[in-house]
């Protein structure tokens, strides 16, 4: 896998991009397969763990937009009521 050129990564559509990385991963002993495997998982549970922290994010942010907007309409609602007082006291 080492002979390639360069310049064949340079021109090659994503499908042998995708041929050359099998071919490579199938190139692998067996000690490096397992840390090849390892290393695939780890990255799995950090972008698991990313999208997580995303989601909570996501639905914490909703719960303070909702909150923020309820008190919003509250006193939207009072300075409605108080203004219609005044007017009904003129």
């Amino acid at each position: 896998m080492e002979n390639i050129d360069q310049s064949v990564y340079e021109r090659a559509d994503e499908g042998l991009l995708r041929l050359i990385e099998k071919a490579k991963i199938g190139a692998l002993s067996e000690k490096e397969h397992r840390i090849y495997e390892a290393s695939l998982k780890e990255l799995e549970d950090e972008v698991d763990m990313e999208e997580e922290g995303y989601e909570r994010g996501l639905e914490e942010g909703e719960k303070i937009g909702i909150e923020k907007g309820r008190k919003e309409e509250v006193l939207r609602r009072e300075k409605k009521s108080e203004l219609k007082k005044e007017k009904d006291e003129e």
